[in-house]
């Protein structure tokens, strides 16, 4: 959104913040506002609401969800995580939960029935852009993967696959953390089914290689061809959100015919790798149904 400056006083300028975003914050006459300044841009939030710690107890029913409920208190703003009724396996599982997908986070204490996780290194949320498009670029880099293996007909990537799936995991719950804290100026709700999305094309390609990988499909030429044109539809994606065009969205969705209800379901009936191509169509179902929140950024963007 854009805003005129009003000069105020002897040199000093005063801007318009959309009411709707007021009332999300709860802020009213007379409250204060965080301003970070970057290089390129002032950053405006709600003040900060000190430091966030909760505990929570294991037990025998919920021991099985530790991978869950930390990512799910991550991303919820917590700064400290304290689990109680540990025992060493369920400690030496949330060292590997932290480690993996917790970004700046750490076991920082560790006793009977008892360990700490905390917030020791975690980035400014102003890298939210940075990692978010790094979110898009680990898809890319995983459709090359998916792409030479089957160019190849050796499917020997899995490891680099599944690092890309984890490190996409980690910035996700990254970004959806910095936007539960609102310390990050998007429309919170559009960016989180975006970040949705992208989790889900990124696992929909893990899926299908580690499919290929079980099961060793011959070498097919329809799959490779899909495979490249699921790429420049993914492309249309990532343009369509960075620049803010419709008109990438709307290539998209004439293309959703052609691709999702043409050339995927003739090749699952009547192709020798049906599977594949279910996973390929899923794919291109994703990225078509993923730009639903993109246009209403862009229709949000437009009331302002």
């Amino acid at each position: 959104m854009q805003r005129k400056l009003i000069k105020q006083g002897l040199g000093g300028y005063t801007v318009y913040l959309p009411k709707k975003w007021l009332d999300r914050k709860g802020l009213k006459k007379g409250d204060h506002v965080d301003i970070v300044e970057t290089d390129t841009a002032l950053i405006i939030g709600s003040p900060a609401k000190g430091k966030k710690e909760i505990s929570v107890q294991i037990t025998d029913e919920n021991k099985k969800d530790v991978l869950n409920i930390l990512t799910h208190l991550y991303r919820r703003g917590f700064d400290a995580i304290v689990l109680k009724g540990t025992d060493k396996q369920i400690a030496n599982e949330a060292k590997t939960v932290t480690n993996e997908l917790l970004l700046g986070f750490e076991l920082t204490e560790r006793k009977e029935n008892e360990c700490r996780i905390e917030n020791v290194s975690e980035p400014a949320e102003q890298k939210y852009d940075v990692l978010l498009r790094r979110v898009f670029l680990l898809i890319k880099e995983t459709q090359n993967a998916i792409l030479n293996d089957f160019e190849e007909n050796k499917f020997e990537s899995s490891a680099e696959i599944s690092e890309f799936r984890k490190q996409q995991d980690k910035y996700i719950l990254f970004c959806r953390r910095a936007l539960a804290k609102e310390k990050y100026q998007k429309e919170p709700e559009l960016e989180w089914e975006v970040l949705t999305f992208l989790m889900h094309i990124e696992h929909a390609y893990f899926y299908l290689h580690k499919y290929a990988s079980a099961n060793k499909p011959e070498k097919d030429k329809n799959v490779i061809e899909m495979l490249k044109h699921l790429q420049d539809y993914f492309e249309l994606f990532y343009n369509a959100y960075f620049s803010k065009d419709i008109k990438y969205i709307h290539k998209i969705n004439n293309l959703k015919k052609e691709y999702q209800f043409g050339k995927c379901i003739d090749l699952i009936e009547k192709g020798k790798n049906p599977v594949v191509f279910s996973y390929i169509r899923e794919i291109f179902r994703l990225v078509q149904i993923g730009t639903s929140p993109i246009l209403a950024e862009l229709f949000e963007a437009e009331l302002y």
